[in-house]
């Protein structure tokens, strides 16, 4: 995640599911693996916020549609998206994530914080750039910021909680693009863990994998049937993982 991207169609999203998640009683902890990139800022991402004003968002989250266009029509930041309380009683993780070979005892410590910020939450919404990391960047590399590691997932998992996290969607067809997720889910840490997930299909395609502790699946699945019988099946599919 970074700053310039709150407000975005992909927040309407993955705030709305949170949402709905929270309604059910289960607590959320968001860790936003915020990442600074100043070299990036003068490229088009971020700017995806043409959906505030397109009728198809209506009908899904009024009042989330509304809190997200005071946002990206003013100062855009996470700060902005956590002050404005839209995921009921949801705890935050905002610390900067450093990438790099100098500093990579820097991001087991910024890891163990936030665990300790979050420990009171049933699930961990985890939010990379990216997603998943791949074989092609390396856990030193300038780009691993954008990424979130195997062994956090695991750590989340084990002490406990839930864990979703967000994926970019690569140029596959989904059921290779689904493999990649294949050595996550043989790990020994993993096993007896539920696994859903959920494609957004607005602007590119967002999924969010849930690897789930058997306690929460079933609230989880009424939550995604009910949110598939209103006007969020019109952005959300499920995805078989």
């Amino acid at each position: 995640m970074q700053d310039r991207y709150a407000g975005d169609v992909g927040d309407f999203g993955k705030i709305g599911m949170l949402r709905k998640i929270a309604e059910s009683g289960l607590s959320i902890g968001v860790n936003w693996y915020l990442t600074y990139k100043p070299e990036e800022h003068n490229n088009a991402d971020g700017k995806h916020i043409s959906y505030l004003n397109n009728n198809l968002y209506k009908g899904c989250d009024d009042d989330l549609l509304k809190s997200l266009n005071n946002i990206a029509n003013g100062t855009r930041s996470v700060a902005a998206l956590e002050n404005a309380n839209l995921i009921p009683n949801a705890y935050y993780y905002s610390e900067v994530l450093r990438p790099g070979s100098d500093k990579s005892f820097l991001r087991a410590e910024w890891f163990r914080n936030s665990i300790e910020k979050l420990m009171k939450s049933d699930i961990i919404f985890c939010d990379p750039d990216n997603g998943l990391i791949v074989k092609s960047v390396s856990k030193k590399s300038n780009k691993s910021d954008k990424y979130i590691l195997h062994n956090e997932l695991r750590s989340y998992y084990k002490e406990g909680k839930s864990v979703v996290f967000y994926n970019h969607r690569c140029r596959e067809k989904e059921e290779v693009y689904l493999k990649r997720f294949q050595t996550l889910k043989q790990c020994n840490d993993l096993i007896g863990a539920e696994w859903r997930g959920l494609k957004f299909v607005r602007g590119t395609i967002r999924d969010y994998i849930f690897i789930l502790q058997p306690k929460h699946s079933t609230t989880v699945d009424i939550v995604i049937k009910n949110m598939m019988n209103t006007n969020w099946k019109n952005h959300f599919s499920v995805l078989i993982i």
